[in-house]
């Protein structure tokens, strides 16, 4: 089992466990600080998992609730936000109790944007239970609903835990596997290389506790240093520019979008830096099973969504490129440079 930790100065905010039948503290987290009442977030591919750690929490004198939220991306509205916040009313929740949100990505964006808007802030536990949300969306305090865009409305809300246990990743179907692979990959490309090599050495076979633990550990690194995106942390955004544009247009599935976008921003890294890697970088993708072209994306719509990017700023559209894999900066992107990169997705 390994812990890592993001620090902001010199004090811990946020701890994330890694490792086999770590959702067994569960009940010690709880317990260590306290809480009396807690309730589980969760959807419906996570709701019997949900009722076994509340079975586990009420056996040692918690009270607990649950509510199921809507499936995928559908969760993340704030009709839906409002609807959790009314149950919260009901139960009388208050600030010294705990909500856990079991589930993937979209599952801990909105737990966490409940936890960090509720009573202005109460305390969340995230059990990460997809590839995809271990490696990347349950860490380091982002949380977000959709409006036009993609996590549009959202604050910064660490968790007080995040508990990933490699056993339930394991157990995960090639296409779950494949969509947090992306994610892995995408923090090989900027920093450590040696999960791209894992990758290319075993493709959807490889040990998932290195994998995780490896990425993790380039995402803790990076927000640590740059709590709430204001400078560097922004290359983890290294293939979201016409990643989430892809995503929110044609309804392909986060990962998918992100290869895809990562194949874009690579073409226009080689145009921008003269990027040698595209090539490797495509190919572990593609041997990984990930799609890497949006034939059937509309330019226009593409572009249109990416000019909602969060990134931008007055000096119009930032987007993460690469001088060389492990060196990736932020640029404003020029209409040569975003070109280059939708051509190279076919997107026309």
């Amino acid at each position: 089992m390994r812990r890592h930790v993001i620090w902001r100065s010199d004090e811990p905010v946020s701890t994330i466990i890694v490792g086999r039948g770590v959702n067994n503290v569960l009940a010690d987290i709880v317990h260590s600080h306290s809480y009396e009442r807690v309730v589980i977030l969760c959807q419906p591919p996570t709701s019997r998992l949900a009722e076994t750690y509340a079975n586990v929490l009420a056996d040692v004198g918690i009270a607990v609730s649950g509510y199921t939220l809507p499936d995928g991306e559908d969760a993340k509205q704030l009709g839906i936000v409002e609807d959790v916040y009314r149950f919260l009313n009901e139960t009388g929740f208050t600030r010294d109790d705990l909500i856990i949100g079991v589930g993937g990505g979209s599952l801990t964006d909105v737990a966490g944007f409940v936890g960090g808007t509720y009573l202005r802030g109460v305390a969340v536990v995230y059990v990460a239970t997809s590839l995809l949300g271990a490696v990347d969306a349950s860490i380091g305090g982002k949380t977000g609903v959709n409006l036009d865009g993609k996590n549009l409305v959202g604050v910064f809300a660490h968790p007080l835990t995040v508990l990933i246990d490699i056993d339930i990743i394991d157990e995960l179907s090639p296409v779950m596997k494949r969509a947090g692979a992306a994610e892995a990959l995408k923090t090989g490309f900027i920093e450590d290389m040696r999960i791209v090599e894992a990758y290319e050495a075993g493709g959807l076979d490889v040990d998932l506790l290195e994998i995780v633990n490896r990425s993790v550990a380039v995402k803790v690194g990076i927000v640590t240093e740059d709590f709430k995106e204001r400078g560097r942390r922004a290359i983890l955004n290294y293939g979201h520019t016409v990643g989430h544009a892809i995503e929110t247009t044609t309804g392909r599935s986060h990962g998918e979008s992100v290869a895809i976008g990562m194949v874009a921003e690579g073409a226009a890294s080689s145009a921008y830096f003269g990027f040698t890697g595209e090539e490797r970088q495509r190919a572990v993708l593609e041997q990984v099973g990930l799609p890497t072209r949006a034939a059937d994306a509309g330019e226009v719509t593409i572009r249109a969504q990416m000019a909602l990017d969060k990134k931008r700023d007055a000096g119009g559209l930032r987007m993460i490129l690469l001088e060389d894999f492990g060196s990736p900066k932020v640029v404003h992107a020029d209409d040569a440079t975003v070109q280059a990169a939708l051509d190279a997705v076919g997107i026309t």
